[in-house]
């Protein structure tokens, strides 16, 4: 089977990574690869050929709508050599235009939508407006007009399918996991000394940040701190609420880590955060930082309104859970999982098997080939 991907980013995004990159793992045979049997080596040709998986790289990032003649002449020179298309995460725009150039059947990576990232979180052109229909109708376009779009929960297929009216058969649940090549759990790295909790990721209206700074101001005579590693949208409301809280416990790390340092800093922690605000994105979505903290070996935390997260994840076995957008609820369990240490490794030891058995690189790739070949077999 072979594969093409077509994508507009330069560097490709970390679910795509984990995609491709397992597909890859199944099992290399380049001696068999169909870019030695034409006398052209896999560099020149750009592909990657694993168990029978050949993955062709077609992208371009080039300024402009320039662009996009330039993924059309890439395209043209495969000459459709390949059986399917592979559309890479936020490639949204470029469905509609696959589906002019190509004759195969189009995979589109989408994990969500772009109204619930660009409308519903970061609410950039309020509710209404041209440009809000301009948004709504490219998710529309991208989810019909694909074969096939791949999301990351049922919760977030069926406000999908709700909202874009789309068949919920043209939407398949394939978890997002990490790179497990970069997020290892070590257990030699030791805990800092004072029990720590962990906010990692992009700080979004939908992280509930602000609640976990005035559950720091509760905690503020106990031993618990608290560790910040991120920006984004909210951190003027950050810089503020510190300032105005005067919170001595709460570290703010804003600078760029490499993956080692990152994922050390990480495992330092105690407890890990999930997003903890009532808004409404936050019933399907499902951040990096969820598999992450699985991964490391961490205790999640998480908002009882997270039914996506809670489709592989139960309170008191794999994570933890709190009212959402409740500083007092969330101090009180911080203070509960500081004082039962047993319970709280419990919870971490069960959800890195779960991760282990479910969620790993090699694990999705060989989902995902099933679907590509279910697919590409109908």
């Amino acid at each position: 089977m072979r594969i093409c991907y077509f994508n507009l980013t330069e560097k490709i995004h970390t679910r795509d990574v984990i995609y491709l990159n397992g597909l890859k793992k199944l099992g290399v045979d380049p001696v068999r690869s169909r870019a030695h049997a034409e006398g052209m080596s896999p560099e020149d040709r750009g592909a990657a050929t694993s168990n029978g998986v050949e993955i062709i790289d077609c992208r371009d990032w080039t300024p402009g709508i320039k662009k996009f003649w330039n993924l059309y002449k890439k395209h043209r020179a495969l000459k459709n050599n390949y059986d399917l298309l592979f559309i890479g995460f936020s490639g949204h725009i470029l469905v509609p235009f696959a589906k002019l150039i190509s004759d195969k059947k189009i995979v589109f990576d989408a994990l969500g939508s772009l109204y619930d990232g660009i409308i519903m979180s970061r609410k950039k052109y309020g509710f209404l407006g041209w440009r809000i229909l301009y948004v709504w109708l490219v998710d529309w376009l991208a989810f019909n007009l694909a074969d096939i779009s791949l999301v990351d929960t049922n919760t977030r297929k069926k406000f999908i399918s709700d909202k874009f009216f789309i068949p919920e058969r043209k939407l398949i649940r394939l978890w997002t996991g990490v790179d497990d090549t970069v997020f290892i759990y070590n257990p030699d790295i030791k805990k800092l000394p004072p029990f720590t909790v962990l906010f990692r990721g992009a700080l979004m209206p939908e992280s509930g940040i602000e609640y976990m700074l005035e559950a720091a101001k509760i905690l503020e005579k106990e031993p618990v701190q608290f560790r910040i590693m991120g920006s984004g949208y909210l951190a003027p409301l950050v810089e503020k609420m510190i300032k105005d809280l005067d919170l001595k416990n709460v570290e703010w790390l804003t600078q760029r880590f490499s993956w080692e340092e990152m994922t050390g800093k990480m495992q330092e922690c105690h407890l890990s955060l999930g997003q903890l605000s009532d808004h409404k994105r936050q019933e399907f979505h499902v951040p990096f930082k969820t598999m992450e903290s699985m991964a490391l070996h961490i205790p999640y935390m998480i908002t009882s309104n997270s039914y996506g997260i809670m489709e592989f994840l139960k309170d008191n076995e794999t994570c933890l859970t709190v009212k959402p957008a409740s500083a007092d609820d969330l101090a009180k369990k911080i203070l509960w999982a500081k004082n039962n240490p047993d319970q709280l490794n419990q919870v971490a030891e069960n959800a890195h098997a779960l991760f282990k058995t479910n969620f790993t690189t090699d694990v999705l790739a060989r989902e995902l080939n099933k679907i590509l070949s279910s697919l590409l077999h109908s």
